[in-house]
């Protein structure tokens, strides 16, 4: 392969192939990845759709936080089980709303632990998404000429309430 095949514009994720060079030479060239530079767009969009669904079932109480989160990890029930030492038939059943409601604190202290995320998450949905700037890549600083109102409302599920943070201009 030439230099100039390989060529693909993806600076968020490099990589180094090995091609001929203008020169006739062969060696190490440094481009953007191909499956990134040509497919990361379809895979958040992907991700954005599942994630707007398993939040709208979550919000009807049609599935647990623990499923939610799992989910959202790429987690498999044994996996996860694997991961919080909890057996898998009960990782199983706390995927279930019905299961959920009869967890113990310590238990979902485990499974928040594996998540990386607090165990009041577990009966929250934060929502702070205004605008596109808290995409991946946002490197700016927050405009400090804005003030937060934080709101919280009831969802359909009984054990699960939205937390929005709005953010007004002074």
């Amino acid at each position: 392969m030439k230099e100039k095949e390989i060529e693909v514009d993806c600076p968020y994720q490099q990589v180094i192939l090995y091609a001929e060079k203008d020169d006739g030479t062969f060696g190490p060239v440094q481009t953007g990845s191909y499956m990134a530079g040509n497919h990361i767009s379809e895979h958040f969009r992907i991700v954005e759709n599942l994630s707007k669904d398993l939040v709208e079932k979550l919000k009807k109480g049609e599935i647990s936080p623990v499923f939610y989160y799992m989910t959202l990890e790429g987690l498999s029930i044994s996996e996860m089980a694997g991961r919080t030492g909890i057996p898998a038939f009960r990782v199983r059943k706390h995927s279930t709303p019905s299961g959920f409601r009869r967890i113990r604190i310590s238990t979902l202290k485990r499974y928040a632990d594996v998540l990386n995320i607090p165990v009041a998450n577990m009966f929250q949905l934060i929502n702070t998404i205004e605008d596109r700037n808290w995409d991946i890549g946002y490197k700016g600083d927050i405009d400090g000429s804005k003030t937060g109102i934080i709101s919280q409302s009831a969802t359909g599920n009984p054990l699960l309430v939205e937390t929005k943070v709005i953010t007004n201009n002074k």
